[in-house]
């Protein structure tokens, strides 16, 4: 049996991240990749983006060259799935029988699309997005296409959606809540969204679902909604979250609760087995809580995390959680735990150019900032704002921008070094 000082389960950003960050630590010990892709580790981001806009080449995609791995004796297993974990005797069993043992383990297995199972289902022409095939299929599909419906308004479905309107496809957006983007934004911003989107040439629909799938030759052609609405189609692309892949986690009898429980140097109850990414459930020491994100910047700074302690430093996972999505000519940004949040400050008014801030409070204790269209500096500012985690005696200070933002992030600072 091959035995390893390292294991890491999954080939995304946070297992090629941890890979990475395990070599630049300890270049000799045995460290192997198992990925159920047949792909090197790779960034999904693009593939709602610049990648399924024909904007970017394939191999932009990939975390590193292949040399990389050979080099740093990284040893690939590619399209091959752990079937289980034996934590007692630390080993595990691959799809094709084989056993590996190892000393520490990262679990970074991510998730799966969601996927309706309405009437039609099985008709060609209805995609999901996870991998670089499936965004080659649905760049394929684009291609030959006019018309589209995308079912799903949050950050996927919007990206998705707006990049087949800018390639010119007459395209549909539905959403089953009352606005866009209803799971991380307020009300009111949400549905200026879905009213910019539908300035663009997007039919927003809302409070809609569908209801099946009409084809024709065994291709979709329409999707027919709860309340009887017939919307013809070319191709229809699916977008309503995934689902986490902690079966294995389960399985191995790790705590699972909105995924799987680690502290906040990302390991779990059981010493050197650790979890990353999409899947890990991971104790923020700035917000006092455990929280679970989905985005790229926490993925790879997990992996760069998890793998430094695997190979025996001892870090924390402090870093304030971060996303960013392009819609159109919206770059949105986000800083910080948006589940928690009772008051909202607007700093600007909503519009596309010069763009707005908005913050995000829990009492008076700044959780999070959302930013459309503003300055790095802005940004940055609340950044600091953010992490300071100090009650704001005055959080309506931050609408007014006759006061510089900079000004009051560092005067937090001078402030709090004072009291220290």
């Amino acid at each position: 049996m091959d035995r390893f000082a390292y294991l890491i389960i999954g080939g995304g950003l946070a297992g090629g991240s941890a890979a990475e960050s395990i070599r630049q630590r300890d270049a000799t010990g045995r460290l192997a990749l198992v990925s159920a892709e047949p792909h090197l580790p790779y960034d999904r981001v693009p593939l709602s983006k610049t990648y399924l806009m024909g904007r970017m080449k394939r191999e932009r995609l990939f975390l590193k060259k292949p040399e990389f791995y050979e080099e740093q004796k990284v040893e690939l297993m590619t399209e091959r799935r752990v079937d289980a974990i034996d934590i007692h005797s630390r080993t595990v069993r691959l799809d094709d029988g084989r056993e590996l043992g190892f000393e520490k383990l990262l679990l970074a297995t991510g998730g799966r699309p969601r996927r309706l199972s309405l009437p039609g289902s099985e008709l060609a022409g209805i995609y999901y997005l996870r991998t670089i095939e499936d965004c080659e299929a649905i760049r394929e599909a684009m291609g030959r296409s006019g018309r589209a419906v995308v079912i799903g308004g949050g950050f996927i479905g919007c990206e998705v959606a707006a990049a087949f309107a800018a390639q010119g496809l007459e395209t549909t957006l539905l959403e089953l809540g009352p606005y866009l983007l209803n799971m991380a934004l307020d009300e009111e911003t949400g549905r200026w969204i879905g009213d910019y989107f539908t300035q663009q040439g997007v039919r927003v629909m809302l409070d809609a679902a569908a209801a099946r799938f009409l084809g024709e030759a065994g291709q979709v052609r329409a999707v027919e909604t709860r309340d009887g609405q017939r919307i013809e189609c070319d191709f229809v692309a699916v977008g309503i979250g995934i689902a986490l892949n902690t079966e294995l986690a389960q399985r191995s009898g790790l705590k699972i609760d909105n995924g799987v429980i680690v502290d906040k140097h990302l390991e779990t109850e059981i010493p050197g087995l650790y979890a990353a990414g999409d899947i890990a459930r991971f104790y923020s020491p700035p917000f006092g809580r455990h929280l679970r994100v989905e985005h790229y910047d926490v993925a790879v700074k997990h992996g760069q995390v998890a793998g430094a302690n695997m190979a025996e430093e001892r870090l924390a996972f402090e870093e304030l959680p971060y996303f960013f999505s392009y819609q159109f000519k919206l770059n949105i940004n986000v800083f910080g735990d948006m589940s928690h949040w009772d008051q909202m400050v607007r700093r600007g008014r909503l519009s596309v150019d010069p763009g707005f801030l908005q913050f995000y409070f829990e009492g008076h204790r700044l959780n999070a900032v959302l930013s459309v269209n503003r300055k790095a500096a802005e940004l940055q500012a609340a950044q600091r704002l953010i992490a300071a985690r100090r009650p704001g005696e005055q959080p309506a200070l931050l609408a007014d921008e006759s006061i510089d933002l900079e000004h009051i992030a560092l005067g937090l600072s001078e402030q709090g070094r004072t009291r220290g």
